[in-house]
């Protein structure tokens, strides 16, 4: 269940908000709470790892992942047009990446997606599933 966060800002401190998503989950930050670079939520049920990525210098990994996102949009045929700029406009205003990558031999993949899905929903975010950029449903 491998997806990422296509996020208009950067907010370090959501991670925050992903640890109300897991209580009882332990967390194990890279780098700096303010700035951190990998953040491992660990139980007895699973693992979930999220990898920051933000620009830091033209033809970088960050760019080159939007660009072949943008390439793989703008070649689906089964897309409208006006969909197709929509998407293009979402991805280009992209300032933070979160990889996500949750691993359980006894939590379903459903249940990452949907700390995946909410915490994209806080950033104002999509999640890349790898064929589709999916925007999470507004909480009631």
């Amino acid at each position: 269940m491998p997806c990422t966060i296509y996020s208009p800002v950067v907010e370090h401190p959501i991670i925050e908000s992903v640890q109300t998503l897991l209580p009882g989950w332990s967390l194990q930050l890279e780098g700096e709470s303010s700035r951190w670079s990998t953040a491992r939520f660990t139980s007895d049920q699973g693992q979930l790892t999220l990898n920051s990525l933000e620009f830091t210098a033209p033809q970088d990994r960050f760019s080159k992942l939007l660009l072949g996102t943008s390439s793989y949009f703008w070649r689906r045929e089964d897309l409208p047009d006006s969909d197709k700029k929509e998407l293009l406009r979402f991805i280009g205003g992209t300032r933070w990446l979160i990889g996500v990558v949750g691993t359980s031999e006894r939590l379903p993949e459903a249940f990452f997606h949907q700390v995946a899905m909410g915490t994209a929903r806080q950033l104002g975010g999509k999640v890349f599933t790898g064929t589709d950029l999916i925007t999470p449903e507004p909480r009631d």
